[in-house]
């Protein structure tokens, strides 16, 4: 049974390359992951600003710019949850991590799905990463 992978594991993936065929990539995937979900505990807006915006920075840094032009807009929580998602979570799992409801997952993923025209959730995850929205 496949089960979201932590920190440990996503730098154990040695599959997953960048577009420009880097190894390693899962390790920055996990990392965006966390700071995406450390930003959500952190009780300052500024700094919880900083954290996203370093999130959104690390996500951009292996996509081409064009593939930056057309980026969907979606909320940080949409963000937190897809990244989950990426790293192989159930929506309970997520839920968890996050401090959401499964129900609350089910639904920032469902408004994700629907933004990046995706009908599945590893089609969300891949358009994502194409769109430089995640790594």
């Amino acid at each position: 049974m496949l089960t979201c992978m932590d920190e440990d594991d996503a730098s154990r993936a040695h599959t997953a390359v960048l577009d420009t065929g880097h190894p390693g990539w899962e390790e920055v995937r996990a990392v965006h992951a966390e700071l995406l979900e450390l930003a959500e505990r952190v009780p300052d807006p500024e700094l919880r600003e900083r954290l996203r915006a370093a999130s959104r920075r690390l996500a951009a840094a292996g996509t081409v710019p064009s593939r930056q032009a057309h980026r969907p807009s979606l909320s940080p929580r949409e963000l937190d949850v897809l990244a989950q998602v990426a790293l192989g979570c159930t929506n309970a799992e997520a839920a968890g991590r996050l401090g959401l409801l499964p129900e609350t997952v089910k639904s920032y993923l469902r408004s994700a799905m629907r933004k990046l025209d995706s009908h599945t959730r590893t089609e969300a995850v891949a358009t994502a990463r194409r769109k430089g929205l995640l790594p």
